[in-house]
């Protein structure tokens, strides 16, 4: 599944692209007072929990932003790192698949958020990088990250998904260190992280087609 690469262009327009030679929960029935009350209290849970604060629009327009600087910051072409390509066996595709819940799905895409903050924020990450294509990036992803933790006002715990996302950035911060951060494996990573957002980007799309 990782043996796709995404090239990045000047203009911070995106494709993907081959290597060459390489390969709704269910609510029981009740008194009708009981159950118009779980509907008011779904329809506010629906409001502040999956698209409310304008979180689509907001979260596209900053995601753009951010994958037009990380295209910028690449210093190396993927062409030249074939042999550090690394499945890091991201699962965000896996949860688009299987249609998870809003509400799962915006806790997800703020620990996603999050992880890569982290990860950008590192010491290893400002030696590898400009530094202030670096700051600027890292401020993008901080607002975004404010966007996300302001909407959901109420936190939806999904130990599983959560965990997930987490392990596949400690498989990408151990495969770091295993190359000694070489400009390669930042380079790998950096495309990652770039592939990592654009399905965020697509997973939030299609939750708001389903809401319409």
């Amino acid at each position: 599944m990782l043996n796709i690469w995404f090239s990045e262009n000047q203009r911070g327009t995106f494709r993907t692209s081959e290597p060459r030679g390489s390969a709704a929960s269910t609510v029981s029935t009740m008194a009708r007072p009981c159950a118009f009350l779980i509907i008011l209290v779904l329809m506010d849970y629906w409001s502040t929990c999956s698209l409310g604060c304008d979180l689509l629009q907001t979260h596209n327009i900053r995601n753009k932003r951010a994958l037009t600087l990380l295209a910028q910051m690449r210093r190396l072409s993927p062409l030249s790192c074939l042999k550090d390509r690394k499945d890091f066996a991201f699962s965000l595709e896996k949860m688009d698949a299987q249609q998870i819940q809003k509400a799962q799905a915006m806790s997800v895409l703020q620990e996603l958020t999050q992880q890569v903050l982290i990860l950008f924020s590192s010491k290893d990450s400002f030696v590898a990088w400009e530094t202030t294509l670096l700051d600027t990036f890292c401020d993008e992803l901080h607002q975004l990250l404010s966007d996300q933790q302001a909407c959901l006002k109420q936190q939806v715990v999904m130990q599983d998904s959560l965990m997930a996302v987490r392990k596949y950035f400690h498989r990408i911060t151990v495969y770091l260190r295993e190359k000694n951060h070489s400009p390669c494996a930042w380079e790998v990573v950096r495309a990652e992280v770039w592939r990592a957002l654009s399905s965020s980007v697509n997973l939030l799309a299609r939750l708001s087609e389903e809401k319409e």
